[in-house]
């Protein structure tokens, strides 16, 4: 077990060197450097030979060419970043506008088809609520000075009405006696 946990520790190293060592491009002042320490003088003058000469100018055009590919590359890239910077500031701004929208839509609601914001609807649902309570103790109140009406007009109704009978029970003996005073008069009328 552990010579297998040996050997991927091994190949694991072995692939993190293997890309280290991948070859950078040499700079140009490093490549003037050395070709000016391997020329050989002569009097004021430097010799180089042709084929350090020559290595001198393929290496710098690479390096020309490498720079060109990577500022193309990179300016590629800035021109993407660009757009996405584009696309993201438009996104953002639908996404911005739709926040808008939703926060207006949370803050209102719709009453018999009206839009008002929650502080109005909150106001107008307590101030009908209010008018309604109101309207039930003033109808609570004519109810019950309604009843007190009803029943003083009942009791009224009764003494009246006893009034009434008792009025009437005198109304028949005062008659009944006008009548037996009536009814002897006649028969002394008739008897004398």
């Amino acid at each position: 077990m552990r010579s297998i946990v040996f050997l991927v520790f091994l190949f694991i190293c072995g692939l993190v060197n293997a890309q280290n060592t991948i070859e950078k491009p040499t700079p140009l002042a490093t490549l003037f450097d050395s070709i000016y320490s391997i020329s050989n003088s002569y009097g004021q003058y430097k010799i180089i030979k042709k084929k350090y000469l020559q290595d001198l100018k393929r290496q710098s055009l690479d390096s020309l060419e490498n720079y060109k590919q990577q500022l193309t590359q990179k300016d590629s890239l800035l021109k993407i970043e660009i757009v996405n910077l584009k696309n993201l500031e438009s996104e953002a701004e639908k996404t911005q506008i739709a926040l808008n929208q939703s926060v207006l839509k949370e803050n209102n609601i719709s009453l018999f088809g009206i839009a008002m914001r929650k502080t109005n609807y909150n106001l107008v649902l307590c101030s009908l609520m209010l008018l309604l309570l109101l309207g039930l103790c003033y109808y609570i109140y004519k109810f019950y000075n309604n009843k007190y009406f009803t029943k003083k007009a009942q009791n009224d109704l009764t003494e009246i009405e006893e009034e009434f009978a008792a009025f009437r029970k005198k109304t028949l003996e005062r008659e009944q006696k006008l009548r037996r005073q009536l009814q002897d008069e006649i028969n002394k009328q008739q008897n004398s």
